[in-house]
Order: C-alpha cells, then structure tokens, then sequence
C-alpha cells in the first residue's frame, strides 16, 4: 500500500533563523527596573522635583510703599494719667525695602535661608503746631516743620515649611538695627516751657514673620517684634531715667511692633501689596521735682501703605 505525503502546508514551520533576528542581551531580563536616586538634603535647588522657586522664596526683594502715617507722643507726669500729648496725623511719607537672599541657589539647604534686610521710610515736609508743643498754652509761635525718618538694617533667615502643600507657607526669624528720628525744625525757640517731643532712638528689633500663599496670586503677611532701645534721646529739658524690672530686660526704654499686609500678585516677578504698621516704646523721663515720681512715656505710630515688590 502506498503511503502519500502531507501537504507542505500542514508540516511543522521550520524555526527561524537565527541569523535575521535582532541581537538581544542575555542580562536585559535579569536585570532590575532602574529607579530615581533619592534627593540628597543637599541637592541643588533645581533637583527638587524641577520645580520653579516659589515666589514667597525670591532670591531678590525691593518694594516701594507711599504711606499715610501718624504719630502720638503721650507724657504722664505723676498722678495725671494724660498730662501731656502730641499728635501728628495723616502726613505723607515713603517707604523703601530691600531683601538679599545670597545664598538661595547653594547647595546646601540650610543655608538657602540666609539673608540681609534694608529698610527706609521718611515723611515728607509737614508743619507741627508749636501751640500744641509748649507746656503754657498762652505760647504762640509759628507753625514748625517737622520730619520724622527711620531706617534699618538687619538679618532674616527663613524656612518653607511645607514645599509640598498647595499653600506653601514661609517661616522666618529676623533681628536687625533700627533708628527712629523725629526731629522739629532748628529755628524752633527751645526753653524751659517749650519742652518739644522729638525722638531719637537706636533699638533692637527681633521677631518673626510669616507669608503664606492661599491662591496662585493672594498671599498674607504678618510679622511681631520686640524693640529693645539701649539709646534714647531725652527731650531738650529733661534727663532719662531707666527703670529696672523683674520681669522684662533693664533698658532706657523697650517696645514692640507688628505689621500686617495682604499681596496680589499681579505677575511673576511683580506684586501690589497692601499694608498697616504699628510700633510704639515706652520709657521713663526723670521729675522735675527731685522728690515726685518719673513721668511715663509712650511714644507710637501708625503707617498704612499699597505700593508695589519686585522679586526675582
């Protein structure tokens, strides 16, 4: 009997040859998914997550504030709760402010924190009653120009404390050198009955301040310092007394300040920011009667200011 081959297209296909298949690694099976290195804390700032430096972290910081201020100068003589007062309300006056963040591209991640602060503000020429300055109130001179100008400078180091929340949140400590300088004009008749609130300051200032960005263009500023004057300048007739108490540092004088400000950023690299200020010190003037008590002073302002910052 004879036997019939199968049809050619019901054989076994022959395996192929190896010849016409692409070369391959014997290792690339075997071999482990690679996987990103772990940041380092001191990786550079362009190796966290290739994100850009938020703009509450600027390298560079200048701001412009036109300002309406005012100014009390309360005296207590003994006993008199108001004995004497002078205010200056709503004079004019600039402020200027500078931040330096030298350090904000190292490598190193505690020292991005660093940086220094400069800070300017001065009135504008206004005129100040001397009615309102003289002890008698039969005085009857000219109005006087008066200026009052304060600068600082400083440092800040600062902290983001969440760089994965959505509103990041910056915290910062900061302690500088400031002057207060309130001063009348030099044609101003000095005597024993016009005794003229001037003011001339050199304090310590630290604190802390806080931002913290709620939308992509809203952010909200505070900020709290204590003053520490270790210079005052008395009033023309009158010596400084210090006083000392166990519960606050021995100083010629001491106080606080706080800020308050609500920024829009308008784009990248520029923000409007609305802003109120308050500051005051409190220091102790000797009697003029050797056996009376000393006179209390406190000495305040008030600035509220909208002006634009520049960062970058």
């Amino acid at each position: 009997m004879m036997s019939v081959a199968p049809p050619s297209s019901l054989l076994a296909p022959s395996p192929p040859d190896a010849s016409a298949l692409p070369p391959t690694d014997s290792k690339s099976n075997l071999a482990p998914p690679e996987t990103a290195a772990p940041a380092s804390e001191d990786s550079p700032p362009e190796a966290d997550g290739d994100r850009p430096r938020i703009s509450l972290l600027p390298l560079v910081l200048v701001g412009v504030e036109p300002l309406w201020e005012g100014r009390v100068f309360r005296q207590s003589t003994g006993p008199q709760p108001d004995g004497r007062r002078y205010g200056a309300l709503g004079y004019p006056s600039v402020a200027l402010t500078a931040e330096l963040h030298p350090l904000a591209n190292v490598k190193s991640k505690f020292l991005r924190g660093f940086g220094v602060t400069l800070q300017f503000a001065s009135a504008f020429g206004f005129e100040s009653d001397t009615a309102r300055l003289a002890t008698f109130a039969d005085r009857n001179e000219p109005p006087a120009d008066t200026s009052f100008m304060r600068y600082a400078a400083g440092l800040r180091y600062r902290i983001l404390t969440n760089p994965e929340s959505e509103t990041p949140f910056v915290f910062s400590t900061s302690a500088s050198m400031r002057r207060w300088s309130f001063t009348f004009a030099p044609e101003l008749p000095l005597g024993p009955d016009l005794e003229v609130p001037t003011a001339n300051y050199r304090l310590v200032r630290f604190g802390f301040d806080g931002g913290l960005e709620l939308r992509r263009r809203v952010t909200l500023y505070a900020a709290a310092y204590y003053l520490h004057a270790f210079s005052i300048g008395a009033p023309n007739t009158r010596e400084l007394e210090s006083l000392n108490s166990r519960y606050l540092a021995n100083a010629p004088g001491m106080g606080g300040e706080f800020r308050g400000a609500l920024g829009v950023r308008l784009a990248r690299w520029i923000e409007l920011r609305l802003s109120v200020e308050y500051a005051i010190v409190a220091f102790h003037l000797k009697s003029l009667d050797p056996d009376g008590k000393s006179d209390s002073v406190l000495d305040s302002y008030l600035s509220a200011g909208l002006g634009p910052y520049v960062s970058f």
